[in-house]
Parts: C-alpha cells; structure tokens; sequence
C-alpha cells in the first residue's frame, strides 16, 4: 500500500484546514502534536487501513470522509461508522493492537497523519488529549450500536436516506460522488435493493441519480423519508 502524498504541518495551520478534535485542545497541546504531524492527501477509494494489520499510522481527518468497514468470509463487505474531521482513523491507544475494521476514502480530502506509537505518547503526556480521545471513541461506539440497530429495523430506504444525509452534513454538499452498487455496498444492500431504495427516493422528488452522482434536491422531504437514527447520530 503506497502511502498518500504528504506536506509538513505547521502550527500557524487554521482551524478549518485542521481536524476539529485538534481545534478544540489548547493551543500548547496542538503545538505539541502538530509537531509529529504530517498533512496527507486522500484519495478516492484509498485504503488507509487493512483490516487485520498493525495500527501504524493515524489519521485525522481535515476534510473528505472514511469508511469504517467489515467484512465476511464470503467478501461481503458492510460499513460500521463513517469518519470525517470530526474524528480519528486507525486510533490505537495500546501497543501492537490490529485493525478490525478497513478504512476506505469515500470522499477525498486531506489529513494530518502521525505514527500511533506517537500519539500514545502524546497521549501519556496530555491528559486533555487522552479525555478528548477516549469521548470521540465513546461517540463511535454509540455511533456504531446505533447503525446496528438501524440495520436491523429500518428500511432500505430509510437507511439511504439516513447516509446520505449524514455524508452531506459532513461534506457540506448536497451532490455525492457515488454510484448507487457502492452506496448499497455500505448499506449492505444487494444492488436491486439499493437501485430499488433510490428510485422510491427519487420518485418523492428528494434526489436525483444519475451517472455516479447523487443530488439531494429536498431536505425536508429527505429527513422525513429517514429514520430517527438520523437524528441521533450528528457527529460529536
């Protein structure tokens, strides 16, 4: 796996060009970790982590979004979580820990990217650090228990409505670069039930499908169309 394209990181860089979680920790504490930091690309469809090798490298996400992903021994693969700059990718807060989970680039952008045996350090060092982490951590797990739920119980429509909502909050667009086989590929759709989803989505007047892209014409209609997991799950 080549590792993505990287700059150095200073700490005049801004708080929109940053990782909100590092925006909230005071200014020494920043200074500190910014100082191991390198700022990385993120392309579409990389894959930052494998599932099952060494937590190396982690990355906070400035902009773009990562999917958290697992998958079974017959290759079907289901997202767990999707992290934006709100979040942390391949955190590792114990020596020698694997990934259980891949973490894939569904939306490209940018990241600051620090060996993991770094940040536990940094972490020994920084109590506001290790407490900022360990509440973004809880948060995934929620995160994560609440997309279980919403697998079980909810509709494929709902299900799509409730993603892609919340990939536009966090991307701060309404046009999402995704055919509709990789957005029932997260879901854990089969491709009739994913293309089936999107019509009836698109037969309320609330998006518009075509040629890999999806455009989410009405909100309102889109937030009524999702289940109550929607509302429960807006990034910490």
């Amino acid at each position: 796996m080549s590792l993505p394209t990287q700059s150095p990181v200073s700490a005049a860089d801004t708080a929109p060009r940053t990782n909100a979680l590092i925006a909230r920790l005071s200014k020494e504490t920043q200074h500190q970790l910014l100082a191991h930091c390198t700022r990385v690309g993120l392309t579409k469809h990389e894959t930052l982590v494998e599932a099952g090798d060494p937590l190396e490298w982690t990355y906070l996400p400035c902009s773009g979004l990562v999917s958290l992903q697992t998958m079974t021994e017959d290759a079907a693969t289901v997202e767990i979580a999707l992290i934006g700059r709100e979040g942390v990718v391949g955190m590792s807060l114990a020596q020698n820990q694997e990934s259980l989970y891949a973490a894939v680039v569904i939306v490209p952008g940018e990241a600051l990217r620090l060996r993991s045996a770094v940040l536990q350090a940094e972490c020994e060092r920084s109590p506001a650090l290790q407490r900022a982490l360990l509440f973004y951590t809880q948060a995934l797990v929620n995160e994560m228990a609440q997309g279980t739920a919403c697998h079980c119980f909810h509709t494929a429509r709902q299900r799509m409505a409730r993603w892609l909502l919340t990939v536009s909050d966090r991307t701060h667009t309404p046009r999402i670069e995704m055919t509709q086989a990789r957005l029932g590929q997260s879901l854990g759709l089969q491709r009739t039930g994913a293309t089936a989803a999107s019509i009836a989505l698109q037969d309320l007047g609330a998006i518009k499908a075509r040629h890999g892209r999806i455009t989410i014409l009405d909100r309102r209609k889109m937030e009524a169309a999702a289940c109550e997991c929607y509302r429960r799950d807006q990034p910490v």
